[in-house]
């Protein structure tokens, strides 16, 4: 049950990571607003899964 609360900790950091540079490309191909939002979302979504990650190996 551990290693699979850990994989899901890896996947919500990932994507949130990616969601971060997906987000940065919009703002800087002209869609601002999404591009921001969007920014904002994925970093609370990695964030988050980088708590679990860590308080997952403690």
């Amino acid at each position: 049950m551990k290693k699979n609360k850990n994989n899901e900790s890896k996947i919500a950091l990932t994507l949130g990571i990616l969601g971060i540079i997906a987000g940065v490309f919009l703002i800087f191909s002209g869609n601002n607003l999404i591009g921001i939002f969007g920014s904002i979302a994925s970093a609370g979504i990695a964030i988050k899964g980088y708590n679990n990650l860590k308080n997952k190996s403690e």
